[in-house]
């Protein structure tokens, strides 16, 4: 039961994340900006909702391999 909670908030914190990052992303003009744009997202884990990103994944990773 745990397995399947982590699983769930995973994905929701993930999908929550990506949703606030994805227009930022797309507001920028040149792929020279866009790529900037996710390299600041994943790169920098310490602020803002990048660590709710990663918390997704953890807890995706603690329910696949949990137990």
């Amino acid at each position: 039961m745990v397995r399947i909670l982590s699983l769930v908030a995973g994905v929701i914190c993930i999908v929550i994340s990506l949703l606030i990052y994805i227009p930022g992303i797309k507001k920028a003009n040149s792929i020279k900006d866009k790529w900037m744009e996710f390299l600041d997202f994943v790169l920098d884990p310490f602020t803002g909702l990048t660590t709710l990103f990663y918390l997704g994944l953890l807890l995706m990773l603690y329910g696949l391999l949990g137990d």
